[in-house]
């Protein structure tokens, strides 16, 4: 008899720690839900302004690209006479750029030739 009494006594012990162990796994359970739950919101919201700090940096890049180059272009149409900009063969710049001075060669140029241009 003290046999079958051990054994059930132990089934009780036994199914009390089950017990336990199950209320300890469903609080576990659901503080793990609830940090699920704030972490998957927070991914969401960091997603979302991830996009928006893209867009920030895109959209007035595009609008430049778009808006700017007609506003500049009028821009200095109103300093190419100052500049001296597009006047044609008499243009500084533009002979600097093509390789002369003063429709001269600088390739070409010899002691006369200097002689000549610092006497004009």
């Amino acid at each position: 008899m003290t046999i079958i009494f051990m054994n059930e006594e132990n089934q009780i012990n036994q199914s009390e720690e089950i017990k336990k162990l199950l209320e300890q796994n469903l609080r576990l359970s659901a503080e793990i839900y609830k940090q699920t739950k704030y972490i998957k919101g927070y991914v969401f919201w960091a997603q979302i302004f991830s996009v928006l700090k893209i867009l920030i940096i895109v959209v007035p890049i595009v609008i430049g690209i778009i808006y700017l180059p007609p506003l500049l272009k009028g821009a200095f149409d109103q300093y190419k006479g100052l500049l001296g900009v597009g006047t044609g063969t008499d243009n500084p710049i533009q002979s600097l750029l093509n390789g002369g001075v003063g429709g001269v060669d600088l390739n070409s140029l010899n002691a006369d030739k200097i002689k000549n241009l610092l006497n004009q």
